[in-house]
């Protein structure tokens, strides 16, 4: 059965818009490789993998991962309204009312949870779901801009939170090139879910719920330090 994942590494057009989509939260200067190998892979170089395009996925969700998290810390509290008004101003009026009435009647207090809601769904149609999420993502990366001084003691908490959950992860690999069998293919798919989760999603997972994770899918498999 497939699994549902925040990021299909094996869809390049995704993996490269993703990849397009995070690059606003590194220095202009770390940029250049990134936009080099994006568009060599639109235009269907030979010698750009889609593995490669992976692994740079991989590497740019993990360095502006504590400018994300940061960001969406801002967004749940202080922020939620900012990126409301963000993105009701950019959508077409069209979605704008439908956005308004949805989190009229839905009693939302943000367009988190407006989205959230289970009439979602139903009131967006596909077109404006997409385009809402287009214009959240631009939203986010202007509120970062405009108040990157701000959010720095956030990104300096987020990035000791993703040490810590870098190292427990790579304590799950360890431990899962050490299994065999069924066992390690359920760590590798286990482990490959959280990353997806952590890394690509922008997520947190506390550590004590990742070692639950990974001894309940791993059986016997426990998780010190």
């Amino acid at each position: 059965m497939a699994v549902d994942r925040y990021l299909d590494l094996e869809d390049m057009t995704a993996t490269c818009d993703f990849i397009e989509s995070v690059l606003p939260y590194l220095p202009e200067k770390d940029r250049k490789q990134y936009e080099l190998t994006i568009t060599a892979a639109r235009d269907g170089a030979e010698n750009v993998s889609k593995e490669t395009v992976a692994e740079m996925a991989k590497n740019i969700a993990i360095i502006t991962w504590p400018q994300r998290r940061a960001l969406a810390r801002f967004i749940e509290t202080v922020g939620s309204e900012l990126e409301w008004e963000a993105v009701v101003k950019n959508v077409r009026p069209s979605t704008a009312t439908v956005l308004r009435k949805l989190r009229k009647d839905a009693n939302a207090p943000d367009l988190a949870a407006t989205l959230a809601h289970p009439d979602a769904s139903t009131v967006l149609k596909d077109d404006q779901e997409i385009e809402v999420s287009m214009v959240r993502d631009e939203a986010r990366v202007d509120l970062y801009e405009d108040h990157q001084e701000a959010l720095e003691p956030l990104v300096a908490e987020a990035s000791v939170e993703l040490e810590a959950i870098k190292k427990r992860l790579k304590k799950i690999r360890e431990r899962e090139l050490e299994a065999g069998g069924s066992q390690q293919e359920r760590l590798n798919e286990k482990l490959t879910d959280l990353e997806d989760t952590i890394y690509f999603g922008g997520e947190v997972i506390p550590l004590e719920v990742l070692d639950a994770e990974v001894q309940f899918t791993g059986g016997e498999t426990v998780l010190e330090g």
